[in-house]
């Protein structure tokens, strides 16, 4: 939509980015550039390896089931920001077909296709009137994207270049002192209970070993050109990132044409086409990936000896291969994921102004890519039953969006009012198609194509009932209004409302509406004195309310047979009850604030308080009684409160000819609350986020959104842990309450810009304060004798806590003073005695240097010797240089699920994760 406001117009809360600021960060995935420039904003990369998915989310998680994940807009158009959701819904949705939870593989989130040197700015709405207009694809707010252009028809070309090293330097503490073996056996044992490995055993460093530095080169160029009334810009890019261990690289190639055509006095059209072409080739990740290889592998051994003389799987403690852990080596060569995508983003924006108080305005969208990847385990990975010798997931997926949207201005004065009335129209019909095909029986190891399997195991997906293959279409249509009327310009009111229907609700709910409303006062015109003091020279109030809807998944309101290979290729129902009486989500958020400038704007000010209340949840996939021929449902039975303040200070202390300083600060503090759940629903999760074991991403009604639910110790009336008089061990409560809460105190981003004649230095600092961890990492290698917890395993102690004697819960309980000593009682560091509560890092702190970037522009008498270039600089960027935390892990910054999960995802779940690399980027910057 062409939509453009003064900010004093605008009732709800705002933030800009200039593309100047995304591009000095040298990130090759823009989305991570908005870290700690925003607030309210959180970015959560998947892994730090090249190609990874990124988590955003914008004011927190109101839906539980559903995507939290903002919309992206880019020159007017919505364009697809999806990662592959590899679960399939038993096979009715349009994930893999081998149905899998979106945790040990990994695909890119498509903004990540975009150059960033295309971005001239990016502005992030997050009030609810301002996503009213976008429809319910914003209801967690929308990211919109203003591309770079041409300014006038003269000849200009611009090229930048930058190469960057990235290395690993933060790795879990392991403890290297034992030697395999548990209760005295050493045979085929991958566990480290056994005898001190003896003096001068050679020990490897087998972590360093493993990783390696990260290379990344990327090549832009732009080219302006045309006449006075019709200017083109062309762009270009080429990126190629190998990733800090081995076989994982992703490359990308980018190409954009645009124009700006005038014709006539009162037309302007504005085509635009995008090319992108990638490749990520990968490893697996989480419990069947690398890093749980690397932990486990003994330090007497060299990893890099990883292959028998047949380029096989050597063998290390078993004669069967199959029944070790893989060597990571081998593992990322054997086990191991890819994928291919090309996508062409289309767009035509029209404007027509035939009078000074009308305008019309037009943007017709196109978004289109095809994704072609596998997934395959080798057939002696550890990871697999040696009987299916070897595992292999063919997909074939193909995305098309398109939307049009189509307004009318009118513009009116009357005295001192001032009027403005916007309609609009607004059609979507987004389809995806999955051919998917997994199989076992590999005939040829590392032959990635489905004709490699077994043909007596292939399973496709293929049952919806849509011919070759599965579809999912979205269809949206709508029409909406805003109505804005202003006195003096000092007294803004704008009201909105939206009138949507939706093909993927039951016919009887497919229509429904949503208003929105906001206010804004600029009292230092109002109230003359506040302008006089000379201290307050900008004053801004405001407010809005507004009403939003998240849509239900596609086809999930009707029930549908399905092919039941277990019973002869007959047909039955599937496992999940679709719910032919579904409503949308309904979301109202209410939202105050206020803008202050002092000393003449040497200091702005900008406050702002929201509050979500959200209705109807779609909570998907809860457990039903059997009785009901079901084994999970979906209703609207839920709703959830959240509630946050953020605050946005900007000073400029020193602002001289040549040398000024400019500094943002971005503070955030969210806080949410479950009002409620299915009446039959004690505690609600997604599978995605069953990270390890018995610690999952679980809600229970009347507690925060962000909790983590796991096992614990058993306590009695008083908190103490119950100790059994028989082991002297600590009681195991086998129930899933909530042990943690993964949300923060706060948040706050600290950007510093510093310029002194053609010097220019800025730096961001992330802090993250209070907010939980599973440190499931942690609790995988004390189960397995590798952390350093497990050092003192000789030494005899007691296990603070009272017996559960019959009196635990009296005055006067027996406290324990039963002695073991771990080494002999090697259960001491099992999941029962130790449950997942004991792994749950309370309070976790962070302040990271998240973008370091130093640049010099070179003057013109400076590079008189080549005459062709007009300008010249060069840079140095370093990213995530610093990390100070109370973590005890690698990095606290981590992610159990891909950014394809939903509802709140697996945020604050560390699990086989690799930290953040430190990265050095050095390039120049040309025109001519």
């Amino acid at each position: 939509m062409d939509l453009k406001r003064k900010p004093r117009e605008l009732g709800f809360s705002n933030q800009r980015v200039t593309g100047k600021e995304i591009q000095e960060t040298q990130r090759e995935n823009f989305i991570n550039s908005l870290q700690g420039r925003v607030a309210g904003l959180s970015i959560t990369p998947t892994t730090g390896l090249a190609g990874a998915s990124s988590s955003i989310v914008l004011r927190g998680f109101n839906s539980l089931s559903l995507s939290n994940q903002p919309l992206f807009v880019i020159d007017g158009i919505i364009v697809d920001n999806q990662t592959l959701d590899e679960n399939s819904n038993g096979g009715s949705g349009v994930g893999l077909a081998s149905d899998r939870p979106n945790r040990n593989n990994d695909y890119s989130n498509r903004m990540s296709d975009l150059n960033p040197n295309d971005i001239e700015s990016i502005t992030v709405l997050k009030g609810p009137e301002a996503t009213a207009l976008y429809g319910s694809q914003a209801s967690s707010g929308a990211i919109v994207i203003t591309t770079r252009k041409a300014k006038n028809g003269k000849l200009g070309i611009q090229y930048d270049n930058s190469f960057r090293m990235q290395e690993i330097t933060r790795f879990p503490e392991m403890n290297n002192d034992f030697d395999h073996g548990t209760n005295g056996a050493s045979t085929n044992i991958f566990r480290y209970f056994g005898a001190p490995y003896a003096d001068g055993t050679r020990k490897f460093d087998n972590v360093r070993n493993f990783f390696r530095a990260g290379f990344t080169q990327t090549h832009n160029i732009g080219v302006d050109f045309g006449t006075k009334k019709s200017v083109f810009r062309f762009s270009g890019s080429y990126l190629d990132q190998y990733g800090v261990i081995p076989n994982n690289r992703y490359t990308r190639l980018n190409f954009r044409l645009s124009n700006t055509t005038k014709i006539g006095k009162y037309i302007e059209v504005m085509p635009s086409i995008n090319y992108i072409g990638s490749e990520n080739r990968k490893p697996l990740r989480s419990g069947g990936g690398y890093m749980n290889s690397l932990i486990m592998w003994p330090v007497d051994d060299d990893i890099r000896n990883f292959q028998d003389p047949s380029g096989g799987k050597r063998a290390l403690f078993s004669a069967n291969a199959n029944s070790d852990f893989d060597n990571p080596f081998w593992n990322v060569y054997n086990n191991r994921s890819g994928d291919v995508t090309d996508r062409y983003i289309a767009s035509l924006g029209i404007n027509i102004n035939p009078t000074k108080w009308l305008s019309l305005s037009g943007r017709f969208g196109y978004d289109t890519y095809k994704t072609d990847g596998f997934t395959i385990y080798h057939p002696q990975s550890f990871y697999i039953s040696s009987a299916v010798n070897g595992t292999l997931d063919n997909y074939y997926r193909r995305y098309k969006g398109y939307n049009h949207t189509i307004t009318a201005t009118a513009k009116k004065s009357i005295g001192q009012f001032n009027g403005r009335a916007m309609v609009g129209t607004m059609w979507q019909d987004y389809e995806t198609r999955m051919f998917s095909v997994t199989g076992n029986g590999l005939s040829v190891v590392g032959n990635t194509d489905s004709s490699n399997t077994s043909p007596n195991t292939r399973v496709r997906l293929l049952r919806n009932n849509f011919g070759e293959y599965n579809r999912s279409v979205i269809r949206q249509f709508a029409y909406f209004g805003e109505f804005s009327v202003n006195w003096k310009n000092q007294i803004f009111l704008t009201y909105t409302h939206r009138f949507e229907q939706a093909s993927t609700l039951p016919e009887a709910n497919r229509k429904y509406n949503y208003p929105g409303a906001s206010v804004s006062a600029i009292l230092s015109d109002i109230i003359p004195a506040i302008k006089k003091t000379n201290v307050i020279n900008y004053w801004k109030v405001r407010s809005s309310i507004a009403s939003t809807a998240r849509l239900n998944a596609p086809y999930s309101t009707q029930s549908v047979f399905v092919n039941n290979l277990a019973s002869g290729n007959g047909f039955s129902y599937g496992f999940t009850n679709a719910n032919p009486n579904l409503k949308p989500e309904r979301q109202n958020t209410y939202e105050i604030g206020t803008e202050m400038k002092f000393f003449k704007n040497r200091i702005g000010l900008d406050v702002t308080y929201y509050n979500t209340l959200v209705k109807d949840q779609i909570i998907e996939n809860f457990r039903l009684s059997y009785g009901t021929g079901f084994v999970l449902n979906t209703q609207n039975a839920g709703s959830t409160r959240n509630q946050g303040v953020e605050i946005v200070l900007d000073v400029n202390p020193i602002a001289k000819k040549d040398f000024n300083w400019n500094i943002r600060l971005n503070f955030n503090r969210m806080w949410n609350e479950v009002l409620s759940l299915p009446a039959s629903v004690t505690e609600y999760y997604l599978a995605d986020t069953w990270i390890y074991l018995n610690a999952r991403g679980g809600v229970i009604q009347g507690n925060p959104t962000t909790t983590i639910t796991a096992y614990g110790y058993q306590r009695n009336n008083r908190g103490d842990i119950l100790i059994s008089p028989t082991t002297g061990l600590p009681v195991n409560d086998p129930i899933f309450r909530i042990r943690g809460d993964r949300n923060p105190d706060f948040t706050l981003g600290t950007l510093n810009s510093f310029r002194y004649k053609n010097w220019n230095l800025s730096f961001l600092w992330d802090l993250k304060v209070g907010g939980d961890v599973f440190n499931g990492t942690h609790m995988f290698m004390t189960i397995n004798g590798k952390s350093k917890q497990t050092a003192d395993r000789m030494t005899p102690r007691v296990i603070q806590g009272v017996l559960q004697d019959g009196r635990e819960n009296t005055a006067n309980p027996t406290v324990n003073n039963i002695v073991i000593t771990p080494y002999y009682n090697e259960q001491f560091y099992g999941s029962v005695a130790m449950p997942e509560e004991a792994y749950i890092e309370k309070d976790v702190n962070w302040f990271r240097l998240r973008d370091l970037s130093l640049s010099y522009m070179f003057t013109q008498k400076q590079t008189r010797l080549i005459k062709q270039i007009k300008t010249l600089s060069a840079f140095v960027t370093v990213n995530d240089l610093i990390l100070i935390t109370n973590y005890t892990g690698a990095d606290p910054a981590v992610n159990g699920t891909t950014a394809g999960a939903r509802g709140v995802g697996g945020f604050g779940f560390d699990y086989g994760s690799l930290a953040t690399p430190i990265s050095v980027n050095v390039g120049i910057r040309a025109g001519l």
